[in-house]
């Protein structure tokens, strides 16, 4: 009775949520973004009041002042007035849904305790609980300096134009009203809501991930899943599981499925391919229920992909020439042993390296991976890898079709060396911006050397960040003066009077 309850009112503020989300994101802070034209335009008729407190234009005062009895300035500020009680408007909608998006995430994290699912004991739980009190904090900042500069405007429209209060009044109005376009513009580079179930993927950013990928698709995509879905993929890959054939092992069907729909993202293969693919290691009903599951749909899988390749692009690079390299059947640089490295080309706050080991003999073997960089931290990291046999030899020696029947193809022969392979993940932190290079050595243990790699990239700042990032300040800085300012003059003028 109690999870009926539960249920009934995460279907109502979910609904809320919809609600608002499709005006916030049609007009508010996406579509035709008023959230940041609003607050633009009202600064510009603030300042065009300020300049025309003295005298009115020739064509106004002629015309129009004296039939209305409305000088210039007083005008624009009415016009200001009803521009400012929009934004303030539009900065409430826009709170509001992110009000009930945190609901509803806190509803379906008590939901799923109920349902002997805890997430708040997951990995990057409190990463984005703290993201969403923060951005909360932001949002009802900002809508309170937007509500204060209101109540300054409807005063300025009570005084007279060229009173020395009336010109604090607009200082401080337009002052608020920067630091309200500060506060929003802090926030636009985590957005989230859970309307959809990718809402949360944008604005999560996991803070650890694995540094040997066992089975690689399963833990790259998990790690990129905010902690609500990365619950809702281990229910399902217990789905999945059951699904299986009889004697098909489920580490290789789970890299199986995740490169099919991999492929089927690029547009490498169709629907009846990636069915073909999926009817070898599911049964009919498995393939009906995991193409057409209510949660991890297409759409979901394609920005699941789309955010991994986004992070880690140097992984999708190294399987993309593993996979020309068996298109074409190419010999291996050595006989008894694939490995590719990759990093990002482009590297903004973090590089991601790669490492790709698979051993093709039928004899454990031990190597040695450096990376060594004075441009990144670590500088130096040895790591020693025991590296098995592989259940079969995966890597051909002639050209090998896209799909086929059974594993022989692409897709069934990439998720075997995935599987049987070890993959490397290292995160190096970049100390400064310009050219950088990072040494990569593979060696035996006894100190030869079997691969060496010299890899050159160039460190730089996130363009659409450092522009946001520097506007939030700017906006906050230049209109925390204007209000200090506005506030010491008239306390001056306060003492001057006593």
């Amino acid at each position: 009775m109690v999870v009926e309850e539960e249920e009934e009112v995460l279907d109502k503020n979910a609904e809320r949520e919809r609600l608002l989300y499709g005006i916030d994101r049609q007009f508010i802070s996406e579509g035709m973004r008023l959230i940041l034209l609003l607050p633009g335009t009202a600064l510009i008729f603030l300042f065009c009041s300020w300049a025309y407190m003295d005298d009115s234009p020739a064509w106004w005062a002629n015309n129009i002042q004296q039939t209305s009895g409305l000088d210039f300035s007083k005008a624009l500020t009415f016009v200001t007035l009803a521009i400012i009680l929009g934004f303030t408007l539009g900065l409430l909608v826009h709170r509001e849904r992110s009000r009930y998006t945190r609901l509803v995430f806190k509803e379906e994290v008590k939901l799923a305790a109920d349902n002997h699912r805890p997430i708040t004991s997951m990995h990057g739980f409190p990463t984005i609980e703290r993201l969403m009190s923060r951005t909360m904090s932001s949002h009802s900042t900002a809508l309170y300096m937007a509500i204060t500069s209101l109540i300054i405007s409807i005063g300025i429209v009570l005084l007279e134009s060229n009173s020395s209060l009336a010109q604090k009044g607009l200082l401080a109005s337009s002052s608020l009203i920067t630091m309200a376009m500060g506060q929003h513009l802090s926030t636009r580079s985590s957005k989230f809501h859970m309307v959809e179930r990718d809402g949360l993927l944008s604005a999560y950013d996991s803070p650890l991930h694995p540094t040997t990928l066992d089975m690689v698709f399963t833990e790259l995509m998990g790690t990129h899943m905010d902690p609500l879905l990365r619950s809702r993929f281990e229910d399902f890959l217990v789905e999945f599981d059951g699904y299986l054939r009889d004697g098909i092992d489920y580490e290789f069907a789970r890299e199986k499925f995740l490169m099919t729909m991999h492929r089927r993202y690029k547009g490498s293969i169709g629907k009846e391919t990636t069915h073909l693919e999926l009817s070898e290691i599911m049964s009919d009903e498995g393939v009906q229920a995991v193409t057409s599951h209510p949660i991890f749909t297409e759409e979901l899988w394609n920005s699941l992909i789309e955010k991994s390749n986004g992070t880690c692009r140097a992984f999708f690079r190294l399987i993309d020439r593993l996979e020309q390299d068996l298109s074409v059947g190419k010999t291996p640089d050595m006989e008894d042993l694939l490995f590719d490295v990759d990093l990002e080309n482009v590297v903004t706050d973090r590089a991601n390296l790669f490492c790709y080991f698979h051993n093709l003999s039928d004899k454990p073997k031990q190597v040695i991976l450096r990376v060594q960089s004075p441009d990144f931290r670590p500088h130096d990291i040895s790591l020693r890898y025991n590296l098995l046999p592989g259940e079969k030899n995966w890597w051909p020696t002639s050209a090998v079709p896209i799909a086929s029947e059974g594993d022989d193809d692409q897709i069934g022969r990439m998720a075997g060396l995935l599987r049987d392979g070890t993959v490397s993940w290292q995160t190096l932190l970049p100390e400064s911006t310009g050219e950088a290079s990072v040494a990569i050595r593979l060696e035996e243990t006894s100190g030869d050397l079997l691969v060496g790699r010299q890899i050159s990239v160039r460190v730089r700042s996130e363009f659409r960040s450092w522009l946001r990032n520097t506007g939030a300040i700017s906006c906050l800085f230049l209109g925390g003066i204007g209000l200090a300012t506005a506030i010491v003059l008239q306390v001056l003028s306060v003492l001057a009077v006593a």
